[in-house]
């Protein structure tokens, strides 16, 4: 089965979604050992992480127009990954984010170079939202 980045855009706002709904309860990420300082932060990153997923969600609809959207959510993951990897191994936030941190670059990875290769642009016309 060929590799499509629509359905992949797709799935991974899907798991945006339900890495925010866990992070809603801290019981349920305390319990996989997952360590954020105080609820309320925990709630503010699944706020941010339900509008990426509408976002992913709805990009997925129509590839072309919103790959800028997508190439952008590719820093974002790199980000991420920098953050949870780092705090993971160096921090107090639980040994649980680094394979999370990791999972992000990996994704980030997918949008910036499966993107262009799909969509036959280039990264300057993702960067510049110029895809005609």
């Amino acid at each position: 089965m060929p590799f499509k980045m629509q359905k992949f855009t797709y799935w991974t706002g899907i798991y945006n979604a339900v890495i925010a709904i866990f992070l809603l309860f801290p019981t349920l990420y305390q319990g996989v050992g997952l360590n954020i300082c105080d609820p309320v932060w925990g709630w503010l990153i699944a706020g941010f992480l339900l509008f990426c997923a509408a976002v992913l969600i709805l990009s997925s609809r129509n590839l072309r127009q919103r790959a800028a959207f997508l190439y952008y959510e590719s820093l974002l993951r790199y980000i991420a990954a920098l953050v949870l990897v780092s705090a993971g191994l160096f921090g107090d936030v639980g040994l649980i984010a680094v394979p999370l941190g990791l999972c992000d670059l990996a994704i980030g990875l997918a949008y910036m170079f499966g993107l262009p290769k799909e969509l036959g642009v280039s990264h300057a016309d993702l960067l510049r939202d110029r895809l005609g």
